[in-house]
């Protein structure tokens, strides 16, 4: 009877994930990635809404003027070249002195206003705000999501002929709870480097901006652990795969100053 349970279960993880495998193929744009994302577009766009109301709610917002009129001023420039499906895309200063940038699934960026410690005129800003852009059009979020989906998905499936749909609802949340919690991986990270990086030279930036970025970040110092103990590529390897990628990027910035 046992050996009957272990079986149906086997059986029951192998169905399983050769539906996720069959449902989840997407391709990220620019770089032509395969992705696994089972999550709906509507289903992380609501997701990423009520993420950012709550975090408008318990992060205070700044009110200054230039910082709020560069984010929105960048941040809607890129979005405009970017493969957008559509999204309401909302940019926020927030008041942190962390120099940091995030972006959550339908649009939805928030800038801390330490960035402006490390990103220290227009173009380098951009760098950073398509970078943010590029996560979000590259569904990073639903993605991350959609892995711990499949995770935890898979081991219901082996305890049961079939998820409940509580059960699928369950999960689902605690996806997405680490989607907004958790940093996004090295592949991702990269990925939205490269990304962004055309479309800040589609949007008539100079890409070169991105790697003097990277090297205020590496000048601007901190504790750092072990590239190999992050889940971010360090600045020095940030700026080694912008410069390998500069002259494609170069060739649509020019393409875009004619």
């Amino acid at each position: 009877m046992q050996m009957d349970s272990i079986k149906n279960g086997i059986r029951s993880s192998v169905a399983f994930a050769s539906l996720l495998v069959l449902v989840g193929c997407q391709t990220a744009p620019i770089t032509g990635r395969n992705q696994f994302i089972i999550v709906s577009e509507s289903q992380a766009v609501q997701l990423g809404a009520d993420a950012y109301k709550q975090i408008r709610t318990e992060t205070p917002i700044s009110r200054d003027p230039t910082m709020n009129q560069a984010v929105q001023d960048a941040g809607r420039r890129i979005a405009a070249v970017a493969h957008d499906p559509g999204y309401d895309w909302e940019f926020t200063v927030f008041e942190d002195a962390d120099p940091n940038a995030f972006a959550l699934p339908g649009g939805k960026v928030g800038v801390n206003t330490g960035l402006f410690q490390v990103a220290k005129n227009e173009a380098q800003l951009a760098a950073v705000m398509a970078h943010e852009v590029a996560h979000a059009i590259a569904r990073h979020s639903a993605e991350r999501m959609s892995q711990q989906i499949a995770i935890q998905g898979g081991l219901a499936a082996a305890g049961a002929a079939s998820a409940t749909a509580a059960q699928y609802s369950g999960i689902l949340a605690q996806a997405a709870t680490l989607a907004v919690v958790l940093p996004f991986g090295r592949n991702q990270e990269s990925e939205a480097d490269e990304i962004g990086l055309m479309y800040m030279a589609e949007a008539g930036y100079d890409p070169r901006a991105a790697v003097e970025l990277w090297q205020n970040f590496a000048s601007f110092g901190g504790d750092r652990p072990p590239e190999f103990l992050s889940t971010h590529p360090s600045p020095g390897t940030r700026i080694d795969r912008l410069n390998a990628l500069m002259p494609r990027a170069l060739e649509i910035y020019r393409a875009n100053q004619q």
